[in-house]
């Protein structure tokens, strides 16, 4: 497990998203409404386009640029033009601190 802090509980309320880098990478983190913190790939499979400029739709993320949407949940595309799905990550919370398990991706990108 390669488990990072990514933020502070306080940092984002439900409904908000920020664009964080970590190791090279860059992740949407999410507080979606009844899911809690989310982790993602951010860039849209489509267009190669900053989701977390994006919008949280239910439980997906909207892309600003053509309205593709991925799964918080799943990574899945929830809305298209894109097909491709997005890499999720395991999010933990101790306390006051968000963590992601960067490592997780890789298992369910093969999935």
């Amino acid at each position: 497990m390669n488990k990072v802090e990514v933020i502070r509980v306080g940092d984002l309320a439900p409904g908000e998203m920020q664009k964080v880098e970590i190791d090279g990478r860059a992740l949407c983190i999410a507080h979606v409404e009844g899911h809690g913190f989310r982790a993602i790939d951010d860039r849209c499979t489509h267009e190669d386009e900053s989701l977390s400029e994006g919008w949280i739709c239910g439980d997906s993320v909207e892309c600003p640029a053509h309205s593709s949407r991925f799964s918080f949940l799943t990574g899945e595309v929830t809305g298209v033009p894109a097909w491709v799905p997005i890499k999720v990550y395991d999010v933990h919370v101790e306390g006051e601190v968000v963590f992601v398990d960067l490592d997780s991706a890789e298992a369910r990108a093969a999935c």
